[in-house]
Order: C-alpha cells, then sequence, then structure tokens
C-alpha cells in the first residue's frame, strides 16, 4: 500500500445516519483493500449515508475509483449514498473525463454535503422572493437564477431547464399581458423542497388585456389556443411541463401559480 495513503472515519453524533470518510494521499490499486475494509465498517453500523472527504487526495486510479462505486451502490440497496467532497480541480476534470460525475454527486466540501443531506431527508422548504422590473429584458436572469437555485437544491438537468424555460414563459406573459409600465415590478416568489417547486409570478393587471387574457384560459377548454397566437402556445407549453397551473385573474392584478414535481 502507499505510504502516502490514509483513510479514517468520522461519525457525527450530531447527525445520525452520516459519516466521514477522510482519504489523504494516492488511491491506488494497492488501496483498494482498505477502502473496502472501511466501507464495510459504514455498513455494518448505523450510518448509511457517507461522505467522502477528497481534499487532501491527490491521485484516484481507475481500480480505485471502481471499488468507490462498489461502496456507493451497496450503501444505495441499504437506502443511503456515498458522495464526493471537497475533490481538487484536477482530479475533479478527470473525473468529469472518466464519467464518474454523472455517477457521483460532487460538493465544494463537506459542510456542503452534510447540508444537502439535512435537506434531502428533512423534507424542509426553502423560499426564494424578488421583484424585477417590467421589461422583458429583465427575464433572462430571472429565468437563469431559478433554474441555478433548483441545480444547487440537488435538481437534475431535465428538470432544471424545464423550470427555466416554465419561468421564462410565465414571466414573458406577466409583462405582456400587465401594464406597460417599466416603472412597475413583477414579483415572483419560488416555494422549493425536495421533492416539488413551485412558483407564483404576479403582475399589475392592464385592464385592457383582461379579455384577451381570459380567453386562453377557458376552464372547460384548458389551455386552448386562440388564433394560434404565440401567447397561447407559450400557455399550452407551460400545460405540459407542469403538474398543476392556476390564475387569479382581477382588475388589481394576475397571480399564476405552477406547480413541479421532481422527477429525477
Amino acid at each position: 500500500m502507499s505510504s502516502t495513503f490514509k483513510i479514517d472515519i468520522e461519525e457525527l453524533s450530531s447527525i445520525p445516519g452520516v459519516v466521514i470518510v477522510r482519504f489523504q494521499g494516492s488511491l491506488e490499486s494497492e488501496t483498494i483493500g482498505a477502502i473496502e475494509k472501511i466501507f464495510t465498517r459504514v455498513q455494518m453500523g448505523d450510518s448509511v449515508f457517507a461522505v467522502a472527504d477528497m481534499g487532501s487526495v491527490n491521485l484516484i486510479s481507475s481500480a480505485a475509483l471502481g471499488e468507490l462505486m462498489g461502496a456507493r451502490k451497496r450503501l444505495i440497496e441499504l437506502g443511503g449514498d456515498l458522495v464526493l467532497a471537497g475533490v481538487i480541480l484536477e482530479i475533479r476534470t478527470k473525473l468529469n473525463l472518466m464519467g464518474a460525475s454523472k455517477i457521483f454527486k460532487i460538493f465544494n466540501d463537506v459542510r456542503s454535503a452534510i447540508n444537502a443531506y439535512k435537506w434531502e431527508t428533512g423534507k424542509k422548504s426553502e423560499q426564494v422572493e424578488l421583484t424585477f422590473p417590467s421589461n422583458l429584458k429583465m427575464v433572462p436572469a430571472v429565468r437563469q437564477l431559478i433554474s441555478r437555485v433548483a441545480r444547487q437544491k440537488g435538481y437534475g438537468n431535465r428538470d432544471s431547464f424545464r423550470i427555466e424555460t416554465i419561468v421564462d414563459e410565465i414571466c414573458n406573459n406577466a409583462i405582456e399581458h400587465g401594464l406597460n409600465d417599466s416603472n412597475l415590478n413583477i414579483g415572483i416568489k419560488v416555494d422549493i423542497d425536495p421533492d416539488k417547486i413551485e412558483i407564483d409570478v404576479t403582475n399589475i393587471s392592464d385592464p385592457e388585456k383582461i379579455f384577451s387574457l381570459k380567453t386562453h384560459l377557458k376552464p372547460e377548454e384548458h389551455l386552448e389556443i386562440q388564433n394560434d397566437e404565440r401567447r397561447g402556445r407559450g400557455l399550452m407549453l407551460i400545460k405540459m411541463l407542469t403538474d398543476e397551473l392556476t390564475f387569479n385573474i382581477s382588475e388589481q392584478g394576475t397571480v399564476v401559480h405552477v406547480k413541479k414535481v421532481r422527477e429525477e
């Protein structure tokens, strides 16, 4: 075994079910036995969620990576997981090339990994609220922000892309059907948890456009496309991408509410 290789385990009494496996040095083929032994110990204990602290690792061979993949598979079968944390840029680049980033969740540090675990298991929602000027030029930044929040919370690329599309369509619709005044703001509230994301977008109604908006929202026909208008197509797209879509339209303002269940 490489003399530069060290491995130890830390159980967190304050967070039941979580263990930190700290690696140091080079993870080469001769370290496989030690890696297997430490994760057998993890499996025999009460903790099934393991964070591999790779901050002091300078090399990972394909054989050692394969052993980590096997350990992750066994932990998943027990209802847990193995994630990587603190991987240096050079190794992270190699892991990406080897396809490991598609298998392991990789966090910047151990704290981030533990926070993600607590969020996933605690099932607590978090909120983001913001306002932005009623200007179409602001929408790209808003949709990208919400998409990044979803990714940061563990949502996959497909879900995040769909969320970005939903936000884009709703915000564009809110601006086009609201009062044409850049001094007015569009409000957006996001409620996200490990299972779903709910979004409310609010504008100040333009009385002259309320009837036009309502023609797209006939309850008995759901989201019928009227005269092939682009906004009608956009609303149909939102309907296809979401699990719930409701509107509250009044002279004071319009609130669009959507719910998107996490798929990945």
